[in-house]
This record gives structure tokens, sequence and C-alpha cells, in this order.
């Protein structure tokens, strides 16, 4: 099956890989620098923005993350607490946070994502010229290419021709 760029990630996890794909590496375009995104706190959701796609690679790489990755996914969560009360209806739990803003619902997102075991099926492209996140819909949770039709190809490409030039005539 072919990854689709377009295949939104469950729930709020579609939030984080909207945060991420704000930094559009080829055409050069920075939604977050823009002010596409207006926030207080943008110096903040640069760096969240960089640590989650940090993270996804390591989900790509099938890799535990680099502890300073870490390290700074939880310096921005620890920013933002989350309290969790019940609804009127005892059958619905809901999680209200204390910090009104974008990198605290993108930190409770992601909080959600690995409790429910969606977490490892974000990814960033391979092609370290894209890095454009993706939710992996693959059987096989390997997926490694934002889209097969851009990314995978051009990869598979270029490998071909390498191979093509190192052998011998």
């Amino acid at each position: 099956m072919a990854i689709d760029p377009s295949h939104p990630a469950p729930g709020r996890l579609e939030l984080v890989r909207s945060l991420a794909n704000t930094e559009d590496r080829y055409g050069g375009h920075d939604e977050l620098a823009d002010g596409a995104w207006p926030t207080d706190r943008l110096d903040e959701l640069l760096r969240l923005r960089t640590t989650v796609r940090d993270l996804a690679t390591a989900n790509t790489e099938r890799q535990p993350p680099r502890h300073e990755t870490v390290a700074e996914f939880n310096r921005i969560a620890a920013a933002h607490p989350q309290v969790v009360r019940l609804d009127h209806d005892v059958t619905d739990l809901s999680a209200e946070l204390q910090a009104h803003h974008v990198a605290g619902e993108v930190v409770a997102a992601v909080h959600e994502a690995i409790i429910a075991g969606t977490w490892s099926r974000l990814k960033a492209c391979a092609n370290p010229e894209c890095r454009w996140l993706f939710y992996d819909i693959s059987r096989s949770h390997t997926g490694r290419w934002c889209s097969m039709a851009a990314c995978g190809s051009l990869h598979k490409a270029r490998a071909y021709r390498r191979r093509r030039r190192a052998e011998p005539s």
C-alpha cells in the first residue's frame, strides 16, 4: 500500500503532524515564521516543531530518540501541565489544559498517541531534503517516505543511478 501524505493522523495526532509540516523545505516556506500560526510563543513552537520532527525521525529509523530530543520535549511539556477531570457524564473523561495555546495541545496529543499506540506510526520522511511528517498506514508499519510518487521514487532513482555508475563498463 502506498503512503498517502494527505492521509490524516488519527485524533489530535493530526495537530502534531500539522505543526511539524508548517515548514516546507522544498518550497522554502515556513508558516510559523510567516505568522500563519499566530502565537505569543513562537520560539517555543519552533523548538517544539523541531523536537517533534526529531522524535518522528526516530520512529522512521525504528530507533529510540536521542536523549537531547527527549529532554527538550520534556522541558516544553513541563511548561504545559495538564489537569484531568471528570465531565458531568462520568463515562467520558476529558483533559483540560492549564495553558491555552497550541504547544500545550501538541504536547497532550503526543502523550495521547503514545498511550493509544499510534505514536510509532507518525514518521518523518527519510529524504533529508523533505522530512515531511506522515502517518504510516502501511500494513507492515515500515513506511519511510512521505510519498512514493515523490520522495520514494526520487530516492530509488538516485540509488539506481549510483549502482549503474558503479558497474564496470
